[in-house]
């Protein structure tokens, strides 16, 4: 929950534009109630049996995660992971050489 809580302010203050966090299923309730009282838009995506991955953050973002994040994390393409990447704030530099390393 510390960690939520600190990329809850960070995205709410602006100086993040989504943050993703996986959490065991027990405080999945309790993470989306949060959000919903905070008024921020979210997307989950199960990742396993009592693991979920939750993001959230501002409402252009998330309704491109909404058409990305369609299938586990690890399936998407290498378009799909840099886009992914971006949004979530990935250093650009590194997530060009990640796309190149992938694309070779």
């Amino acid at each position: 929950m510390r960690i939520f809580n600190t990329y809850l302010y960070e995205v709410s203050k602006g100086t993040k534009p989504v943050a993703l966090i996986t959490c065991d299923d027990f405080l999945r309730e309790r993470i989306v109630k949060k959000l919903e009282k905070e008024k921020m838009h979210f997307v989950l995506q199960d990742v396993c049996e009592g693991k979920t991955n939750i993001f959230f953050g501002v409402k252009e973002c998330i309704q491109v995660i909404k058409k990305i994040a369609v299938k586990p994390l690890n399936e998407l393409s290498i378009e799909e992971d840099f886009i992914l990447g971006t949004i979530l704030g990935y250093d650009v530099r590194l997530q060009c050489r990640r796309f190149l390393e992938k694309s070779a």
